[in-house]
């Protein structure tokens, strides 16, 4: 930090140029010498200038051509220009000032006036100095409070989704509960009722055997969203988790026409994890995706797995390629219709569904929130319309504490 104030003296005059400076220094000042104008456009330059005192008259250019040129090269805020001349009159006084000069002194001068006038506006710049802090500082707060506002308005809606789900849960366990029971005596009853020897009887035994297993399937996807107890972690590989899914899903993929392409980046920390909780996420986001496919002409479905930032997660054919971060990134990725907008800001709701009705219970999004939810993850979605779909289950490497 500097210690004295700079002062640059532009003036051809040698002896005043001397005498100015000597008044300088005696009053503390540091001063610096310029004889043209391009000697003061250069020096202005090399180090932060407090103040110019500025002759009217120069060999090259007029003093009031580069007052303007002289503060904006400054490259700091507010700096003072003290114009000094021989010329008197009021019309070269109001020229100087509209020139850009901050204040007007004639010559000859006393020399208790030019450091009067040289202390007023150094008083001025450090005014000017303090309030453009001020601002700056003011501003930085502005910008600290949006972005605890933006993090504090997120963890409301994160907060408010949490309870509607943990509600929502304990209902869904009792209708679960109380349904089960009666549903399983209709579906025990209606295996015994087949064969019939009549087809049309039999077609109704059928009938219903069939959509009592449906609602058994509804029911258990109810209890699985309402299921809120402990988990059973333990240490997994996540090219491991992987398999064990694709074991379950890449013939089913295969059959349906759907392109599978699978990439786990090496050297993928290890994951403290419900492993069957975790398998059930990225199956149910497989079983989605398929599902979005069904009228693709090319469909293909991307399964990676990188270290990296839960941030938004590219389309398909993008993948991530980032190398460091605080999350193993699970994507699914397929090129489908995509997922309308309105939809999108409900997906993670029980019962928001893409499908036509009675063809999906819309809660296997609802369970990959809960679940992700609770392990200390987070779920993205990056969706076009007839550019795809990419999911991202974002897990942390090191959970927090109380994350099981």
């Amino acid at each position: 930090m500097r210690d004295q104030t700079r002062i640059m003296v532009v003036e051809d005059d040698p002896t005043i140029a001397s005498l100015v400076e000597y008044i300088l220094q005696g009053a503390g000042y540091q001063s610096l010498l310029a004889a043209t104008a391009a000697d003061a456009l250069a020096l202005i330059k090399t180090g932060d200038i407090d103040l110019v005192i500025l002759d009217w008259m120069l060999p090259d250019i007029p003093g009031v051509q580069i007052c303007t040129a002289l503060k904006e090269r400054s490259g700091r805020g507010f700096l003072p220009v003290l114009m000094l001349t021989a010329k008197g009159e009021v019309s070269d006084r109001i020229t100087a000032l509209d020139s850009g000069a901050d204040d007007y002194l004639t010559k000859p001068f006393y020399i208790e006036e030019l450091l009067a006038r040289v202390r007023a506006l150094l008083r001025i710049r450090a005014a000017e100095s303090e309030r453009d802090a001020a601002i700056a500082a003011l501003a930085a707060q502005n910008d600290a409070l949006r972005t605890a506002n933006e993090q504090l308005r997120e963890m409301q809606a994160q907060l408010v989704q949490n309870s509607k789900l943990a509600a929502l849960g304990e209902l869904i366990a009792g209708v679960a509960h109380e349904l089960n029971n009666p549903l399983a005596i209709i579906l025990g009853n209606a295996e015994l009722l087949s064969p019939q020897r009549n087809s049309d009887d039999q077609r109704s035994v059928e009938q219903i055997i069939e959509s009592a297993k449906r609602a058994r399937r509804v029911i258990q996807s109810l209890a699985t969203f309402a299921r809120r107890g402990p988990m059973l972690k333990e240490w997994t590989a996540p090219s491991d988790l992987i398999e064990r899914v694709l074991d379950l899903k890449r013939a089913a993929l295969r059959s349906a026409g759907i392109g599978l392409e699978v990439a786990c980046q090496p050297d993928l920390p290890m994951l403290r994890i419900d492993v069957p909780q975790m398998q059930q996420v990225l199956l149910n986001l497989l079983i989605n995706a398929e599902q979005a496919l069904s009228r693709s002409p090319s469909p293909r479905v991307r399964l990676s797995v990188s270290r990296g930032h839960a941030e938004l997660p590219p389309l398909l054919p993008a993948c991530a390629t980032e190398n460091s971060g605080a999350f193993v990134n699970f994507d699914v990725a397929d090129n489908g219709p995509g997922i309308p907008a309105h939809i999108v800001e409900r997906l993670f709701q029980p019962f928001v569904t893409t499908r036509s009705p009675g063809q999906g219970s819309g809660l296997g999004l609802a369970i990959v929130y809960g679940i992700v939810t609770q392990h200390g993850g987070q779920v993205l979605v990056s969706s076009q319309p007839d550019q795809g779909t990419t999911v991202r289950v974002a897990l942390p490497i090191n959970p927090p504490e109380g994350m099981g």
